[in-house]
């Protein structure tokens, strides 16, 4: 056995030797305690290494223990749409003038539609889809539809085509929706106005007009967007509601296939006469889950 014992190397025996040295080179030195101060020290190239959510806590904890960032700050890229240039001054000054033309073109349109008792019911902003319709009723060749919602007002379309599709319709209570909704914002607007003791047709040169604007697209067109008291809109695309929700008919309590023949059905071959009256329902509970399209 003894010749497969190994003999123990002279490189172990020196160091060994070397151990004391080893022991002193432990012992602390003056320069250790001013490195370790200086590796407390935040800078800013450390900060850039640093994810997001380590970054804002580092910066917090060096805020709270008063210490100042070390190291020199990257400066942040100007964005150049700030940068105010001539065509940018006068495009300001061209918008401006345009929403001033808007404003006082609205405000004597409103004048004279006051004026005629005939046409005092109707808005000064109504859109082209009203105004067809409108032409329609006083023609006798209109449409109409009533559309319930929930928690909200019930919404009147009328259609201007001789033979109505249920894309027509769809397209129609879109716009109706959205332009009834910008009214109502712009009535809330002038009834704070009116609160303050602000005339809303103020003449004024101080005053600017205010354009009230209104989101392409919100949760508040279907149904009531109030959740406890406050007003939670969220904003999605028609395309999202009509995928989400259908129209049943309320006078015989059948759901309406709006995709029946890609959506050029028209509405008498859906069972839907002049003034019925329709429903906002969850899709899913009368026609499943279906492939998003």
């Amino acid at each position: 056995m003894d010749r497969y014992k190994r003999e123990r190397s002279p490189y172990r025996q020196r160091r060994r030797e070397r151990l004391p040295y080893r022991e002193r080179r432990k012992e602390r030195s003056p320069h250790r305690e001013n490195r370790k101060e200086r590796s407390h020290v935040l800078t800013y190239k450390q900060l850039q290494k640093m994810p997001l959510n380590l970054r804002k806590k580092a910066v917090r904890e060096a805020r709270n223990r008063q210490e100042k960032i070390q190291g020199k700050r990257k400066e942040r890229k100007r964005n150049p749409q700030d940068v105010p240039t001539a065509r940018r001054l006068r495009n300001d000054f061209d918008r401006s003038e345009h929403n001033a033309m808007l404003a006082s073109t609205a405000q004597e349109l409103r004048r004279i539609l006051q004026d005629f008792e005939t046409l005092a019911d109707i808005p000064h902003d109504i859109t082209p889809t009203e105004l067809r319709g409108e032409i329609a009723i006083a023609e006798g060749k209109a449409t109409t539809i009533h559309v319930q919602r929930d928690g909200l007002s019930t919404l009147n379309v009328v259609l201007h085509q001789r033979e109505p599709t249920i894309a027509q319709l769809k397209r129609a209570i879109a716009l109706i929706s959205r332009a009834q909704h910008k009214r109502s914002q712009r009535e809330r607007y002038e009834e704070r106005l009116r609160r303050r003791g602000i005339a809303a047709d103020d003449d004024s040169d101080d005053r600017q007009p205010v354009v009230v604007a209104v989101a392409s697209s919100t949760g508040e067109l279907v149904h009531s967007a109030q959740r406890n008291g406050h007003d939670h809109r969220a904003f999605v695309s028609w395309r999202f509601l009509w995928r989400c929700f259908g129209l049943l008919n309320v006078d015989t309590n059948q759901p309406i296939d709006d995709r029946r023949s890609g959506g050029r059905a028209t509405l008498k071959e859906l069972g839907i006469e002049n003034a019925a009256t329709l429903k906002f329902v969850h899709r899913v509970k009368y026609f499943g889950r279906q492939r998003q399209r």
